[in-house]
């Protein structure tokens, strides 16, 4: 069984999760089978295996503690209700065997239907019947079966499958599949007006409960995408489901048609990692961003602000780590470094793109780079991890080779004052204001209680010290709402569309005495504006030059959409 699978950057360890490993000859009789380690079992006198036998249990609600499974990437077992087959998790491999072909009998309950983007597939009354290449496509490719609620979009050449679980059905496929088609239109005109792809799969399960893991999100595939995410009205979950699903649906072009060896060749047990996550993550999200903007889906303000979100998102991480490092070491020396693919990362994406924009005369963007690259690779050949640089130059300018060594392989923060003058574009790296606040304290999750909890006071503002928040309180009720990890961020954006001077923000947290004994705790206090300081503020120059708005329309249009 795996010990990690492509996507996750965690070591998961999924044997844990089989027991009553069995196996027999054709006669029926029990073979001697020992356990290796974690993930693996020797099967003595295999050369008459016939049949091997194990129980599964299901990961999204294990009694195995210690390193939960995110959900995207888990399993699940609702007897009548629906199952969640992330293949990793139920079938494994014979070691030096992975490219050997699978055939993958389901047998469901009546009704049922299997949501996956895998292509081979026969389906019946009683049982469908999937094949494979090889073991890398069948872990590669999750199956939920449930009721069916399914939506089918067409662009780009390619069939789009929409397929939902919702258990209260506050939401239906067809409002998420129409919430999603114009960010597929703008992704396909986005690579050049043709998907390199013919199918594809948005495989949703929505929860009314908060996970194991305190977390929502999405686990990407090559041609399909699993998402776990807190079952709220169609109205609050759309805007969070296009922009991840714009994200995971970019993967389409990295890593699935531009890839190291060590991801075109992945070895789930012995896992060698590449250095190149500003790439795989950085540059995906970069792109689900700016591909709303450029088609007209988001203004450039709010794009402006997704951008500042994860400047300061950055700042929790360390910045003169290079983040070729980080991507090496991510499972282990670095693992706390992960998050910042998303936030650093995304920022070099932005970073590349102006450059490049700047170098072409607004003819060659980053987009142009990555589809040059899947022309040069494409889906069955990898590039060597320490050549890439080599190559990019070869297809872009030496400016760029300067870049990647100095802000990606290197430790100098990136140039974001220099490159954003570029595109008419004022960046101040902090400036202080009056403004509304619930404290300016960090929040953290408590996965034993699965309670949002205060991590952080030390850059906590008047409200904050108004109120009293103290490091270890748990978030119970907040302006009169219940706090959950799910709709932390609804009751935060009701908080300030409705905020009024002078009127009391009452919170109810669980705080924890010295003598460890936990009690509820009401705090108040008067709102009122207090000094905020803003890091990384941006804004559109008033005294931009002809130039400067010309490779800024270049960059972020907009674009009319066909």
């Amino acid at each position: 069984m795996p010990k990690i699978v492509p996507g996750t950057y965690e070591i998961y360890d999924f044997g844990r999760f089989i027991s009553a490993f069995k196996a027999y000859d054709k006669s029926g009789k029990e073979l001697p089978v020992q356990k290796k380690d974690e993930n693996g079992w020797l099967i003595n006198k295999a050369v008459t295996l016939d049949k091997i036998t194990y129980m599964v249990e299901d990961t999204w609600d294990t009694q195995i503690k210690d390193k939960f499974v995110f959900e995207p990437a888990g399993t699940n077992i609702e007897d009548g209700k629906n199952f969640v087959i992330n293949n990793h998790g139920f079938f494994g491999y014979f070691d030096k065997m992975r490219n050997l072909k699978y055939e993958v009998n389901i047998t469901k309950p009546s009704g049922f239907y299997g949501a996956t983007g895998l292509n081979t597939v026969k389906t019946g009354s009683q049982t469908d019947t999937y094949y494979t290449s090889n073991y890398f496509d069948l872990a590669d490719s999750p199956i939920m079966y449930s009721l069916p609620d399914t939506s089918i979009i067409r662009v780009g050449g390619a069939e789009v499958l929409v397929a939902l679980y919702s258990p209260n059905h506050k939401v239906d496929a067809k409002f998420l599949a129409n919430n999603i088609r114009e960010v597929l239109k703008a992704q396909k005109e986005y690579l050049g007006g043709k998907l390199p792809i013919e199918k594809y799969a948005f495989i949703l399960y929505l929860t009314p409960v908060d996970g194991g893991s305190g977390a929502n999100g999405a686990l990407e595939h090559s041609y399909s995408s699993f998402y776990f995410m807190p079952e709220v009205n169609g109205s609050f979950l759309a805007p969070y489901i296009k922009d991840v699903a714009a994200h995971e649906f970019f993967h389409i072009v990295t890593p699935l048609n531009i890839h190291s060896e060590e991801i075109g060749d992945f070895d789930y047990n012995n896992p060698k990692m590449s250095m190149h996550l500003w790439l795989y993550e950085g540059v995906t999200e970069y792109f689900a961003n700016h591909v709303q903007v450029r088609y007209g889906l988001i203004e450039k303000d709010e794009f402006l602000s997704k951008m500042r979100e994860k400047m300061v998102g950055s700042d929790q991480y360390i910045d003169t780590l290079p983040f070729t490092n980080m991507s090496l070491g991510c499972l282990d020396s670095y693992n706390s470094q992960y998050g910042n693919v998303y936030q650093k990362g995304a920022l070099i994406g932005l970073c590349l793109d102006i450059k490049l924009r700047h170098l072409s005369g607004g003819k060659y963007g980053l987009v142009d780079m990555m589809n040059d690259l899947a022309k040069t690779y494409g889906k069955n050949k990898s590039f060597k991890d320490d050549s890439l640089f080599t190559v990019i130059v070869k297809l872009t300018y030496p400016e760029i080779g300067e870049f990647l060594k100095r802000y990606v392989a290197g430790s100098e923060p990136l140039p974001l004052k220099e490159v954003f003058k570029l595109v008419g574009i004022d960046y101040t790296p902090k400036i202080s204001t009056l403004g509304y606040s619930y404290g300016n304290v960090d929040i953290g999750y408590n996965p034993e209680s699965r309670r949002l909890v205060i991590v952080n006071t030390h850059k906590m503002d008047e409200m904050g010290k108004d109120l009293g928040f103290e490091e270890g309180d748990e978030l119970v009720k907040f302006n009169g709402q219940d706090v959950t990890p799910s709709n932390i961020e609804q009751v935060m954006t009701s908080f300030f569309e409705n905020i009024k001077e002078g009127r009391k923000l009452k919170v109810v947290v669980i705080r924890t005495d010295d003598k460890g004994k936990k009690k509820k705790v009401k705090l108040q206090a008067k709102i009122r504006m207090v000094e905020i300081t803003r890091r990384h503020y941006v804004s559109l120059s008033k005294t931009a030059t002809d130039k400067e708005l010309q490779l800024r329309k270049d960059w972020l249009g907009p674009i009319d959409l066909k």
